[in-house]
Order: structure tokens, then sequence, then C-alpha cells
């Protein structure tokens, strides 16, 4: 009998591998750390960060729904451990295949188009974050103008609140 069970994990298709593959809480004496796999981290950044629903996301990583699931809930999981108990985060191994490294000619092109798709769809979204954070800290001077009076605060605030 072979001392492994049931079927062999799929490889999981990412888009990237990140160069910072460490946190760590700052002032904290504990070196424990929680591990998640580069699947389970590309599962929270289609998600969380780029509003993709699951089944987008499992297509994405050439998953199914339930196998895209259980990855995201288990880096979701280790992720919340990880801040209550301050301890640090270690993103490492798994079973994956990095994107644009085996592809045909025409798949290339097609897996191109929808790499670039994506990346519009991520810019879009920090775009739009950036501009509602501007706005919010617009309209925050906005209300340090008109709670105290532009006569009560001194020149170098509202200098900056000009620039």
């Amino acid at each position: 009998m072979s001392p492994c069970r049931g079927r062999r994990r799929g490889l999981r298709w990412i888009s990237e591998v990140p160069q910072v593959r460490s946190f760590l809480p700052e002032g904290c004496p504990r070196v424990e750390a929680v591990s998640i796999t580069l699947e389970e981290l590309e599962a929270v950044r289609l998600v969380d960060l780029l509003d993709l629903d699951q089944e987008e996301a499992a297509f994405y990583m050439g998953i199914s729904r339930k196998a895209f699931w259980n990855d995201l809930m288990n880096a979701r999981r280790k992720i919340a451990a990880a801040l209550v108990y301050g301890m640090g985060l270690r993103i490492e191994g798994g079973s994956f295949a990095l994107r644009g490294e085996e592809a045909s000619t025409t798949a290339e092109s097609q897996e191109h188009h929808k790499e670039m798709a994506l990346m519009e769809r991520e810019i879009a979204l920090l775009g739009s974050r950036l501009e509602h954070l501007s706005s919010r800290v617009a309209s925050l001077k906005g209300e340090e103008m008109t709670d105290s009076g532009p006569a009560s605060k001194p020149r170098s605030i509202l200098k900056e609140a000009d620039q």
C-alpha cells in the first residue's frame, strides 16, 4: 500500500511569485509564523483584491470551485490567525504552475489578453480607491477650514490646505 491516499493535488495557475514572502509583526518578540502557499495567496488576491467572483477566479486558476473555495478559506483562516495572535506570515511552496511558462502560440496570445484584462481591472480598482481616498482627504480638509474659520488657523496649516 502506498503512504498517500486519494487523488494527487492538481496544479493551480498563479500569475507571479511575490518578491516579498515574509511579514513579521512590529515589536513582537515571537518568531512563530503561519505559512500560506502561493496558490492560497493567489486565491485571496483574485477574490479580495480584484473582486472576481469565485467561479471566475477558479476558472482563472484552472481548478474547480470547491477546490478554490478550500484554498480561499484556508488562506483567510491563516491570515486571520496571524493578525489576531501577532504571528508572522510566510508565503511559500504549494502545487502551482506559473502562468505563461508553458503555452502554445495561440493559447499564449489568449492567455496574454486575459492577463492584460485582469491587470487593467486591477489598475482600475486601484485608481478608484485612490480617487475615493483623495476626495475623502479633500472633504476632511474642507471641514477643517469651515469648522474654525480661516482667521483662527495658523498660516502654516492654511498653506498646507491650499496645496
